[in-house]
This record gives structure tokens, sequence and C-alpha cells, in this order.
């Protein structure tokens, strides 16, 4: 299965889809099973996910993160995010592909 394949449309349970997706990562720790524990209660709970409007409507919504790890000096890449005033892993914004489009 490619990744286009696994990506929520409006064709199929984007609900069921992001849960499966989130039920597969395996925790590093206990914050991080916490963490994936809320997020699965939240996508289940039927708010809404994806981001609407900038920056932040609905307050909660899915982002995509890429973690560059350096395993020899347990170091991560993050990036100065210059409207959140955070350092972060490199990603995005996630929003609902409507059948169509790209």
């Amino acid at each position: 299965m490619s990744t286009s394949d696994r990506l929520p449309t409006e064709s199929v349970d984007h609900r069921t889809q992001l849960l499966e997706l989130v039920g597969a990562i395996e925790p590093w720790d206990d914050l991080e099973h916490t963490h994936l524990t809320a997020a699965a209660q939240w996508i289940a709970s039927g708010a809404p996910v994806y981001r609407t409007r900038k920056p932040d409507v609905p307050p909660m919504h899915l982002v995509s993160y890429f973690v560059v790890l350096d395993d020899h000096r347990g170091q991560l890449l993050l990036v100065a995010h210059r409207k959140a005033g955070l350092s972060l892993p490199t990603g995005t914004w996630s929003r609902r592909r409507i059948r169509g489009t790209q």
C-alpha cells in the first residue's frame, strides 16, 4: 500500500484510517504513550481534526512532523517556528483532501 492510498479522502472513513495510523505508532516512553492515547481519543470523539483557517481554527488540528534523529549523538533536528515561537521538528499542518484535487 502506498502512502497516497492511506491518506484520508471523501470516499473512506478518514477517522478509522487516522486511528489505524496512530495505533500503529510504537511509543518510545510513557509520555508518548499518553500523547498517542489522547490523540486517539480526540480523533474518535468526532471533533474537527483538519485545520480550516489560519492560524488555528480549530484550535486543535492535525499536523505532520518529520523527525530527524541523530542516534549516535542522541539529538533531534529542530527548527524555529516563527509564528509559534517554538523549536519544533520539521512539518506542516494537515488538510483533508477533496476528491479530484491534489
